[in-house]
């Protein structure tokens, strides 16, 4: 819900009501129900809001009184909860129904650290005290709703989506940073953007701002500390019926809470088992739900599991069928609205056009399924680490040979850390190596084959899941919709950090999944969905929404001529002709991804210029150049070999 901005004028001289209404209004998609911009001494407020709850006038923002005021974006689920709290503690008499009075009152009341720990929900919040001339900076703590600030000769300011910052303020993006951002390094990241001295908030996070000194930042929550030796060893210990009873009522409360709205509310779904689970729980709570997804035309096309579902749950469904082409159409209008280069998740193209229908059908929320495969390890990358050993085995025993001779091994099997891997932590802070730092020192209790798995979760929480809200967030609210995230309640997400791999991983008779034979990915989602979903949905193999993306694409010799990276990198016409004709199309395609933001951010051409440049330059080629695998004549060879292989890594461990 919605979008916030200000400025906070901290050297003497007064804030610009101007440049906040620019940057406000600059972000008219993410509230487009009512737009408030206030003064409060050296504070600008401006709030866009998408009206959830309480739709009256009254619960519009900014909130304030003679002293304080908030702007807010966010939902607090426990709101009613706290409002009962605060009514007996402090005698309020509330004038609304909104979650957004019920954070003023407790803000005020009761400090920002206090408010903090009871708060439920997502949030990003701006909030001002006149007479101490404070603000307060705030983030939810998985990260899920933005907040951007940047400051400069005393002004601070602040909002909800880098451009608004960027275009108001005439930034410019940063060559280093951006050209990194082909290596995934811009939408990983949980503090750093494009944007020199523009900063993205961490999660679970606040900033301090007074009139003199510098901000302080403080640190009121991280994923890292959620690890607890006595609840692991409790779940450890029970049975998985335990754990599965646990885990439904975790869940089915986390949904029930989640469809809290006075406006409708929908359920984006993909065909696979996260999404469909949170659908089928939710209609037994909401019989007016609705169903959306985008079906991939083509080999990726999932749209009869999700026919499957909506038969299933006796929902209707609305399907966007997306044609490959349409990546060319859509791709310089959704990296606008991404705010950096589409590298990791070239199927936000689709997503918009999903959240658009969405938006058509008169839905201004959705549930969806991200944070399932974090929690629960459900990518065939991570499952299939188990087999790792057995993988390795061939080179490792020769390197085991080679090590009699370090010298010649060391030239032979040169360490990892090459100068381009060091150049890329570097870029990016290091901040996933210090994560891994932290996490060691809070599992040093579990031994360390267990403590690597168990990390697994905190780490794909702290990354890849970054990058999911990222793309939620700005897909949804390209067309003003709030996606809201069941699987990352705070007692589910409590639950999964602590939850011992035994019940993430499981074993199985059957072969399965081809990239992990005889383990079953994500097994309590699995096991739980057993009562809700149809056998072909809970046995289904994970696709990650796929599409016609960066592996097709093709440009031509003109794609990049006078363009960002030509002119950031000094490349001349026959080194853009070499590497066109000579490296991988996949990383190409990558390339032109990061060009075309740089077209729209670094050159300022305008969406319509950089779309008509794409339609003269780029093509989606769909020729039968991948070879087509019998995948059952694989699967039959690999389920007679795989016993043996099994075999082998189970004595190396014994060993």
């Amino acid at each position: 819900m919605c979008g916030i901005a200000g400025m906070f004028q901290r050297n003497g001289g007064q804030p610009s009501l101007e440049t906040v209404n620019k940057i406000g209004l600059t972000m008219t998609h993410r509230g487009p129900d009512n737009f408030g911009i206030e003064q409060h001494g050296k504070v600008v407020m401006a709030h866009n809001r998408l009206s959830l709850l309480d739709l009256s006038d009254a619960a519009n923002q900014p909130f304030s009184n003679s002293r304080y005021s908030l702007i807010y974006n966010g939902e607090i689920y426990n709101f009613r909860q706290l409002r009962e709290e605060l009514i007996k503690k402090y005698g309020i008499e509330f004038v609304t129904t909104s979650d957004t009075e019920v954070l003023f009152h407790l803000l005020i009341h009761e400090g920002i650290d206090e408010c903090l720990s009871k708060l439920q929900g997502m949030f990003a919040f701006a909030f001002y005290d006149e007479v101490e001339e404070i603000l307060l900076l705030a983030r939810d703590r998985m990260g899920i709703k933005p907040l951007y600030y940047y400051s400069e000769n005393g002004s601070l300011y602040w909002a909800s989506e880098i451009k608004a910052l960027v275009k108001t303020l005439g930034l410019k993006p940063d060559p280093i940073r951006t050209l990194f951002s082909v290596n995934n390094m811009a939408e990983k990241s949980a503090e750093y953007t494009l944007f020199k001295n523009l900063w993205l908030l961490t999660p679970g996070s606040y900033l301090r701002i007074e009139s003199k000194g510098e901000p302080k930042k403080i640190v009121y929550y991280d994923v890292v500390d959620e690890f607890d030796d006595v609840y692991y060893n409790h779940l450890n210990n029970q049975s998985s019926k335990d754990i599965l009873t646990t885990f439904d009522g975790l869940f089915v409360d986390s949904v029930q809470k989640m469809l809290i709205s006075d406006a409708p509310v929908g359920a984006f779904v993909s065909g696979g088992i996260d999404s469909s689970l949170i659908s089928a729980v939710a209609a037994q709570f909401n019989s007016d739900i609705k169903l959306f997804t985008a079906n991939i035309v083509g080999k990726y096309s999932e749209y009869e599991d999700v026919v499957r579902l909506s038969k299933h749950i006796n929902k209707e469904v609305f399907a966007y069928e997306f044609q490959p082409q349409m990546m060319l159409r859509d791709w310089a209008d959704v990296t606008y609205s991404y705010d950096c280069p589409i590298v990791i998740h070239v199927n936000s193209i689709p997503f918009s056009n999903v959240a658009r229908l969405a938006r058509d059908s008169n839905v201004k929320a959705v549930l969806t399924g991200e944070g399932a495969d974090e929690l629960f390890l459900g990518y065939p990358r991570i499952v299939a680490q188990r087999y790792s050993s057995i993988a390795a085995f061939p080179v490792n025993a020769v390197k085991s040979v080679y090590d009699l001779v370090p010298k010649l091994s060391n030239y032979l099997f040169p360490h990892s850390n090459t100068p381009v891997s060091f150049i890329n932590k570097l870029v990016q802070g290091f901040e996933f190596q210090q994560l891994n730092d932290r996490a060691n020192i809070k599992l040093n209790s579990l031994d360390k084959a267990h403590r690597k798995e168990q990390y697994l979760t905190i780490n794909m929480l702290r990354e890849h899941l970054i990058t999911l809200l990222h793309r939620n967030d700005r897909m949804g609210m390209m067309s003003s919709i709030e996606a809201r995230f069941p699987f990352l309640d705070e007692a589910i997400v409590k639950f999964a950090v602590n939850l011992p791999t035994k019940f993430k991983i499981g074993r199985t008779g059957r072969f399965g999944n081809l990239k992990h034979p005889f383990l079953i990915d994500k097994w309590i989602v699995r096991k739980m969905s057993e009562k809700y979903l149809p056998k072909q949905i809970v046995r289904k193999k994970k696709y990650g929404f796929p599409m016609y993306g960066h592996k097709y694409l093709r440009v031509n010799e003109t794609f990049f001529r006078n363009g960002w990276i030509a002119e950031s990198l000094g490349l001349s016409n026959d080194v853009q002709k070499y590497f066109l004709q000579t490296q991988d199309p996949y990383m190409i395609g990558k390339l032109a991804s990061v060009e075309i933001f740089g077209r729209i951010f670094g050159f300022d051409h305008s969406t319509e210029t950089v779309k008509q440049h794409i339609y003269d330059n780029a093509k989606i080629e769909m020729s039968g150049k991948t070879p087509v695998l019998d995948m059952s004549k694989i699967q039959r060879k690999a389920s007679a070999l795989w016993p043996v292989l099994l075999m082998c890594n189970q004595l190396m461990h014994e060993l």
